[in-house]
């Protein structure tokens, strides 16, 4: 999952990228003629060469498995999915594979063209919650209980939640 791109030399582009097996690293990739660059929200497939002695590792055999911006979408949409990746990338340290998190989010990009705003919130909560950032209470009845089955049911479960309230989804929006 691409989070962050960075031109280094008009041949060398350096990204952060969440692996599902490594977490989140800084890698680099020198651009070969006729080949495309990845962008943020990619998800991808890739060869990495990791180092120890490096701090930023090499990655080779790139292929775009699937993108977020293959489908059309309102802005706030797109604002929230961005925020999530954003969230993910300040919030995990490096080295640090965290599988529920990158399942989630390859989900989302595989299934974006059918994924509503209220299941990108709801998302963003779940993934809130992994991280240990979501509040386990609330003074709303409806958004305590959400936040209760957030706590305690899959993330496929959670995606099949029916259509909430404007009023409670504008509440649990405030909670990112």
């Amino acid at each position: 999952m691409v989070f962050q791109v960075f031109k280094a030399t008009e041949k060398e582009i350096q990204y952060t990228i969440f692996f599902r097996d490594y977490g989140v690293l800084r890698v680099s990739h020198k651009k070969k003629n006729k080949e495309k660059w990845i962008d943020i929200g990619q998800h991808i497939h890739c060869e990495v060469i990791t180092s120890n002695a490096r701090s930023i590792h090499i990655i080779s055999q790139i292929s775009i498995i699937s993108s977020f911006q293959d489908a059309p979408r309102i802005y706030s949409e797109l604002e929230k999915f961005l925020k999530i990746l954003a969230l993910i990338k300040t919030q995990l340290p490096y080295w640090n594979p965290q599988y529920e998190i990158f399942d989630i989010i390859s989900t989302m990009i595989a299934a974006w063209s059918k994924i509503k705003e209220q299941q990108l919130i709801l998302s963003s909560l779940k993934i809130l919650w992994i991280l240990w950032n979501l509040p386990e209470k609330n003074s709303d009845e409806l958004v305590q209980k959400i936040l209760k089955f957030i706590h305690s049911h899959h993330y496929w479960d959670i995606l099949r939640l029916g259509k909430i309230p404007d009023d409670t989804q504008k509440k649990l929006e405030h909670l990112l």
